[in-house]
């Protein structure tokens, strides 16, 4: 009988002990946790009017990135580029796609990671212009947030203007990182409002959350301000946002954080964030390499429980918009990240797999 009882209580035990171990493999917040609400979700004030003065707009200007057997790069005010664009015998309208990247906050064109994302297009053949804007996305966060609507505004005069050049909306795309994501949203939405045409495609790149989290669609990028949107998520909960913004929105490695290139190392709020753009710099020149599998939802997203899901996506220049959603990417840790088919099986995930290599010892002994 003692022996009887003494079974039961091991059974019970082993029964409590498994189902932690399944609890801590699918750990889910509590409802009395919540959610993250995510880094400055209201910014007072940030509605208001903002202008570029006559003085200042100068300084509003359009890089122009060319590849011609070695990398040219002219920077030109954006109220002339349309003049010095047409007299350009390189820049083609008819036969090109052409691109539009904007920067980010405390961000500029002559950056590397700005440089590589227009040589990886040019590589392509395209047209590739480079917003720089360095003089004003560098004011206090709050009032830089209030400029990107009027820089918005300009970009999409200048891509109106470049319509009489022969420049249409099916050959066009436009990628913005963190605030230059919602700059181009702006830019896409009066292309629109003026041409009646939306654009090809709009790609956000990590775009930026605080002060735009409980911001109304037409305030921010929305899946109706292309043909086609897709969004990369790296740090939403950061700098980046939670929210899906487009037609296929991307949560690379769950979209919280990302690894650093340092095994062990963690990378933080900044790191994950920029690390989007250099995603995608490694997607445009490796179009097939990163795949993402399809989620329920961005919950699953975050806990990486989307590998029993057959549908995949690529993120990138193939990205197939016939198959709308939310997917999760798994990346490595170390440069070029991608992990291509490796990266679809479960053991293989990124953070799961590292922990387990750290405390693959069956004892630990100080």
């Amino acid at each position: 009988m003692v022996r009887r009882n003494a079974v039961a209580v091991l059974s019970l035990a082993i029964v409590i002990a498994m189902s932690s171990i399944i609890q801590a493999g699918t750990y889910a917040p509590k409802s009395d946790i919540g959610y993250p609400a995510g880094l400055i979700p209201d910014c007072p004030g940030v509605m208001k009017n903002a202008t570029i003065s006559t003085m200042t707009m100068p300084q509003l200007q359009i890089t122009i990135h060319k590849l011609d057997g070695q990398v040219t790069r002219r920077s030109v005010a954006i109220e002339s580029a349309p003049r010095i664009i047409a007299k350009d015998k390189s820049i083609n309208f008819k036969t090109k796609k052409t691109v539009l990247y904007a920067v980010g906050f405390l961000d500029s064109s002559v950056f590397p990671h700005s440089q590589a994302i227009g040589t990886a297009y040019s590589k392509r053949g395209y047209n590739v212009f480079i917003t720089e804007t360095i003089v004003f996305l560098t004011h206090i966060y709050p009032k830089s947030v209030r400029l990107t609507r009027a820089i918005g505004k300009k970009l999409g005069e200048f891509l109106v203007s470049l319509v009489d050049q022969g420049l249409t909306s099916d050959s066009l795309e436009l990628v913005g990182a963190s605030l230059g994501a919602h700059i181009v949203a702006y830019a896409a939405k009066y292309f629109y409002e003026k041409t009646g045409q939306k654009i090809s495609r709009v790609t956000g790149l990590d775009p930026a959350g605080p002060c735009f989290r409980n911001m109304d669609p037409q305030f921010k990028l929305a899946p109706t301000d292309g043909l086609h949107v897709d969004v990369i998520h790296t740090n939403i909960d950061g700098f980046g946002i939670a929210e899906r913004l487009g037609h296929v929105d991307i949560y690379v490695n769950g979209g919280e954080f990302q690894p650093s290139d340092i095994p062990y190392i963690p990378c933080l709020v900044i790191c994950s964030h920029i690390r989007a753009i250099l995603y995608w710099w490694q997607a445009v020149e490796h179009p097939k390499k990163f795949i993402g599998m399809k989620c329920d939802s961005v919950q699953d997203a975050r806990f990486a429980k989307c590998f029993n899901n057959s549908e995949t996506n690529y993120m990138g220049i193939e990205t197939n918009f016939a198959k709308p959603g939310i997917y999760y990417l798994p990346t490595n840790n170390e440069f070029p990240y991608y992990r291509g088919k490796e990266g679809l099986k479960a053991e293989n995930e990124i953070y799961t797999s590292v922990i387990k290599r750290i405390n693959s010892d069956d004892g630990f002994v100080v």
